[in-house]
C-alpha cells in the first residue's frame, strides 16, 4: 500500500482597520516589516537586539519612501487637474498630508 502524508502551513492572518480613511505610511510599513522580517522570542539577546535594530531601521526606510511615494503621486495628479484648469484643486491635493 501507497501512502503519502502531507502538512500544509498556513501562516498568520493580519488584520488592520481605520476609520473614514485608508491606511497611512506607517501602518503600511508595520504590515510590510511582519511580511520581511520575523523575529522570534525565543532569539538569544544579542542577536534579538540586532535584529530589532534592523527593523526599527527598515521600518523608517519604508516609512520615508512610501510618504515620498505619495507626494510623487499627488504631483503627477496636481499636474493633470492643473492642465485641464483645475489649478485651485490642484493645488489644495498637494497640500494633502
Amino acid at each position: 500500500m501507497f501512502g503519502e502524508a502531507s502538512t500544509v502551513s498556513v501562516g498568520v492572518a493580519t488584520v488592520v482597520t481605520t476609520n473614514n480613511r485608508d491606511l497611512n505610511p506607517e501602518e503600511l510599513a508595520d504590515l510590510a516589516l511582519r511580511k520581511i522580517i520575523s523575529i522570534s522570542a525565543d532569539t538569544p539577546m544579542p542577536l534579538r537586539e540586532q535584529a530589532l535594530a534592523f527593523q526599527d531601521k527598515l521600518r523608517a526606510i519604508l516609512v520615508f519612501y512610501m510618504k515620498r511615494s505619495a507626494r510623487s503621486e499627488r504631483l503627477s495628479i496636481a499636474d493633470l487637474l492643473k492642465k485641464e484648469g483645475l489649478a485651485q484643486i490642484a493645488d489644495k491635493i498637494v497640500d494633502i498630508d
